[in-house]
């Protein structure tokens, strides 16, 4: 389960770079708003790489905390939730 965990953490801190990329070409370059991911996207793209980030930290620490790997699944699953909660309640508002 751990080479799942580092895809899924990856994968999502890849996304956290395209997303923050994103933001700033999409406000700082004149006529790239179409850039902006938190126009695209939103509340639910900014939840999706929150709860990747968060899925795959939460199961890489679990694994290697010495959890079972069917309750450490359940805290990785745990940890994607608590992240996209997160990122929706204490992200930045919404236009």
């Amino acid at each position: 389960m751990v080479p799942l965990y580092a895809v899924a953490l990856f994968i999502g801190f890849l996304l956290l770079l395209v997303w923050i990329v994103g933001v700033a070409v999409g406000t700082w370059v004149e006529g790239w708003e179409f850039a902006d991911p938190e126009r695209r996207f939103g509340v639910v793209g900014r939840s999706v790489v929150a709860g990747t980030v968060g899925f795959g930290m939460a199961g890489m620490s679990a694994s290697f905390g010495g959890w079972p790997p069917v309750l450490a699944f359940v805290g990785a699953v745990a940890g994607a939730g608590a992240m996209a909660v997160v990122a929706r309640f204490f992200g930045p508002e919404s236009d």
